[in-house]
């Protein structure tokens, strides 16, 4: 059965259409969350409404208390009562051709709710790749969630099936650096490492709270997570692997494939640390 046609709201007004001269659509000059969505609530909302306000401040647009009171009860009409996933998108507005944004400009506003059945949380583990394509070393992006997704998009184009689940994304020094939909965790020992975000990469808030201990259950994390630079070395010599992103949650990685196809590492999975997480996780979502 196919899925329910997607619910969309512009600027407040159902089924409307984004203009041609928006900078959203003519220059990815924007910024966007996709938030699950479990019978009416949104999970993690606070979260993603200061990333998404913190992102937006990173390309020089505000979003204040009264645009972020306004994303909230426009979400809350569009979702009702259902499941699925939300696309919240702010982008600086129309605009006058040419690439120097406006003094000023009025933000809009994009929302698009697919309805439907949300990942199961725990998840049974996944099989990731390594992608051919580099990600731009860009400071000045660096961990924003912005429109411009083409890196990720040609990166995906690599294999054509559903399966493996997910590329890993590394940049130009050959350091790791996310997946093309996901944050990139490994455990040696004791040690948690994500890769650090300084050039390149989307901070995902699972991240964050991964970052920050601010999951429950954390107690078995018997050292804090850190960041560094990661390399495909350091990641073949892990003792366990997973992904994590705000939709799906958390991903154990029992496989890795080279750009190729052919595999180069397997883990036991989930291990002691990703089923942890899983249950913390859940237990986050029943509460939020």
């Amino acid at each position: 059965m196919a899925d329910p046609s997607p619910r969309v709201l512009v600027d407040g007004v159902l089924d409307g259409d984004v203009p041609a001269t928006d900078r959203g659509f003519a220059y990815g000059d924007g910024v966007f969350r996709t938030i699950r969505i479990d019978g009416g609530r949104a999970w993690l909302w606070s979260d993603h409404l200061a990333k998404l306000s913190g992102d937006a401040r990173r390309l020089g647009m505000t979003l204040g208390s009264d645009d972020q009171a306004l994303l909230e009860a426009e979400s809350r009409g569009l979702i009702g009562q259902d499941s699925g996933t939300l696309r919240l998108v702010v982008t600086r507005g129309s605009g006058p051709r040419g690439d120097r944004p406006p003094v000023s400009s009025r933000l809009r506003r994009v929302l698009v709710f697919q309805p439907g059945t949300p990942p199961a949380m725990p998840s049974a583990p996944r099989s990731v790749r390594l992608c051919h394509l580099r990600l731009p070393r860009l400071p000045e992006l660096a961990g924003v969630k912005h429109l411009n997704r083409l890196p990720q998009v040609l990166a995906r184009q690599e294999w054509p099936g559903p399966l493996p689940d997910e590329g890993l994304l590394l940049d130009g020094d050959d350091s790791l650096v996310c997946g093309t939909m996901t944050n990139l965790f490994l455990r040696q020992d004791d040690r948690m490492l994500t890769p650090a975000l300084e050039h390149s990469g989307v901070a995902g808030i699972i991240r964050e709270r991964l970052l920050t201990g601010s999951i429950p259950g954390m107690e078995v994390f018997r050292q804090p997570v850190t960041t560094a630079r990661i390399a495909i070395d350091d990641l073949l010599a892990a003792d366990e692997v997973w992904l994590t992103n705000a939709v799906v949650g958390v991903w154990p990685v029992t496989r890795l494939e080279d750009a190729e196809g052919q595999p180069l590492a397997g883990w036991e999975a989930p291990g002691r640390v990703t089923q942890a997480l899983a249950s913390g996780l859940a237990r986050l979502l029943v509460s939020s």
